[in-house]
């Protein structure tokens, strides 16, 4: 199993409506996450790898209020992954996206990973 499928599974059992990059659709009516990979960077001091992944968090445009409390749901949920997965402590502010009438919020998560021979 990936680790991506790890954060995908883990907030789906915590209770979120947890959707991969490009599967949900129309307007925001309800707070859901979308998972997505963030890509790889090389650890120079060690063997290893960090791969990054997006936690994209979405707020119906009237529920701005739900914001701060929900994320940090999701963080203490994120916390029962930890030390597999790790949080960056990088979080965008939030944007809204009028083609869905939702604000969102990016929080960043990093999982270290043996570098593998090619």
């Amino acid at each position: 199993m990936s680790r991506w499928s790890d954060i995908f599974n883990h907030l789906k059992t915590s209770g979120f409506s947890v959707y991969s990059p490009g599967t949900k659709s129309g307007e925001c009516t309800s707070p859901y996450i979308v998972v997505r990979s963030a890509g790889i960077t090389q650890v120079e001091t060690v063997s290893s790898n960090r791969a990054l992944y997006d936690i994209l968090v979405y707020i119906p445009k009237n529920r701005y209020s739900a914001m701060e409390p929900y994320l940090d749901s999701v963080k203490e949920a994120m916390d029962g992954l930890f030390p597999m997965i790790r949080p960056t402590h990088t979080q965008t502010t939030p944007y809204f996206d009028d083609a869905i009438k939702a604000w969102m919020v990016s929080i960043q998560y990093q999982n270290y990973q043996k570098k593998t021979r090619r």
